[in-house]
């Protein structure tokens, strides 16, 4: 596999962290951007490195043009320029609509959609300037089915579904693919916040309402990113991935702990 330059937002736990570890064992030098856990990134680039790896830290609020703009000035000077972006970074909260203030909806849409934006706008034209790039956006089951209680975070990760085809359609042709993964619930600390606060053991939880029994571990999600990422993913663009343990066909679990989720915003 040949060697490229890989940035992974918000990549200093969970899901990101295991995409960028995952993608650095694979050969690529990585980028990992945070906001503002500086522990956590450095704990990232150290698993990185002490397993023969690549990596630096990048420090910025993706929702912030400026500080994109920089952080990418930044890899380019150190790494090189993005060959493989991976759009992880995210936030949600529990609210119901009728409670959600105008800011708060705002920030769902800057983090979850404008961040993807402004990396992808920014990567672009280095990737097209090759001829070869790949951008996997992390959405979400949310993004699919929508949740009640996460309506702000369901619009954005759908967005994200809307923003993966459109884009895979205008790059036609050059080299750059595009692709989205949609997780379910995954073992990381936010995805096990959850069920701390319905006081429910995750792995019981999984048992009676997944089809396979399990929660998706961040390790499987980021084995999809990095197929997607490689060269044998060269013909599939514009796709969405759905790694959620069966959750969204199983029966109507997704909805019953949607419903909880709506209870607890009340």
């Amino acid at each position: 596999m040949a060697r490229r330059v890989a940035l992974v937002t918000g990549a200093s736990r969970g899901i990101g962290r295991a995409i960028a570890v995952e993608l650095a064992r694979r050969g690529h030098v990585v980028a990992v951007n945070y906001r503002k856990r500086d522990e956590e990134a450095r704990s990232t680039v150290a698993s990185i490195r002490s397993n023969g790896g690549e990596a630096e830290a990048f420090k910025a609020d993706v929702s912030k043009p400026d500080e994109v703009d920089r952080m990418f000035e930044s890899i380019e000077a150190t790494l090189g320029s993005v060959d493989i972006l991976v759009n992880n970074a995210g936030w949600g909260l529990i609210s119901p609509l009728t409670q959600m203030t105008h800011e708060l909806w705002e920030r769902h849409l800057k983090v979850n959609l404008g961040g993807a934006y402004l990396c992808t706008r920014r990567a672009l034209p280095g990737m097209l300037g090759k001829g070869w790039g790949r951008i996997i956006n992390v959405s979400s089951v949310a993004g699919i089915q929508g949740l009640a209680g996460l309506v702000a975070y369901s619009t954005a990760k759908a967005g994200l579904i809307g923003f993966t085809k459109a884009l895979a359609q205008e790059l036609r042709g050059s080299g750059v693919t595009v692709n989205a993964i949609a997780p379910g619930f995954v073992r990381t600390d936010m995805g096990v916040s959850f069920f701390k606060f319905f006081g429910e053991d995750p792995d019981q939880w999984a048992s009676r309402e997944t089809l396979t029994g399990k929660l998706v571990e961040p390790e499987e999600v980021a084995r999809v990113v990095s197929f997607l990422a490689s060269d044998s993913a060269s013909n599939i663009t514009g796709q969405v991935f759905i790694i959620d343990s069966g959750l969204s066909i199983a029966g109507g679990g997704l909805y019953r702990f949607a419903s909880r989720l709506q209870e607890l915003g009340k």
